[in-house]
């Protein structure tokens, strides 16, 4: 019982902070109001272009954040992937769940695989030091996700054919058995008709 309270609790503080997490960014100010308080002094005449110059620099410097201008784009960069990986987390804990259809639980192990590389993808990229990846990384990471991608649009293809092909089945399934059975057969033959479909559908089923 405490087991599954705590589990709820981490999946709502999960959901809140996933969902909030893309709009994070706009709790900080495109610009530190500090430079605007600069370019006044500047106008005023209180401060010289070269003290201007040295004192922007300095400030720029002092709100970098983990390689971003500032913290506001940090969290734009960085609000999405999070948002991604919850959701992937959450699919992850509703997968061993699904037992309607074996194409449909590949279709979600497929998009677990792709929401979780993608989103680890840009996380790392956001914390990483160095400014970018290396080009060849992103060339893997293209190649990964189109392989991925590709593979889940035809699954869900061939599971729509299938579920299709299915529906038209028991659509002529249900034709057979009560439209022709009472429009179409004698009342003396119905008995012998409904043994000869219920033969045909056995020798289908093996």
């Amino acid at each position: 019982m405490i087991e599954t309270k705590i589990k709820v609790i981490i999946l709502i503080l999960g959901a809140v902070f996933a969902c909030t997490a893309p709009f994070i960014h706009v709790l900080y100010p495109k610009k530190s109001p500090q430079f605007k308080v600069l370019k006044q002094q500047l106008d005023d005449g209180k401060i010289t272009q070269e003290t201007y110059a040295s004192k922007y620099k300095t400030l720029q410097k002092s709100k970098r954040f983990i390689g971003f201008t500032n913290i506001r784009k940090f969290w734009y960069a960085i609000g999405k992937p999070i948002s991604m990986l919850y959701f992937a987390l959450l699919l992850i804990y509703v997968y061993p769940f699904i037992i309607i259809d074996k194409k449909v639980k590949r279709i979600v192990g497929g998009s677990i695989i792709l929401f979780l590389f993608i989103s680890m993808y840009f996380i790392v990229w956001t914390l990483w030091h160095r400014q970018d990846f290396p080009k060849e990384l992103y060339y893997w990471a293209i190649g990964i996700v189109s392989i991925i991608g590709s593979m889940i649009s035809i699954f869900i293809i061939n599971y729509n054919k299938d579920k299709t092909m299915l529906m038209n089945l028991h659509s002529l399934m249900r034709f057979i058995v009560n439209d022709v059975k009472h429009k179409y057969v004698a009342e003396e033959d119905k008995a012998r008709f409904v043994e000869d479909y219920m033969d045909e559908i056995e020798k289908l089923k093996g």
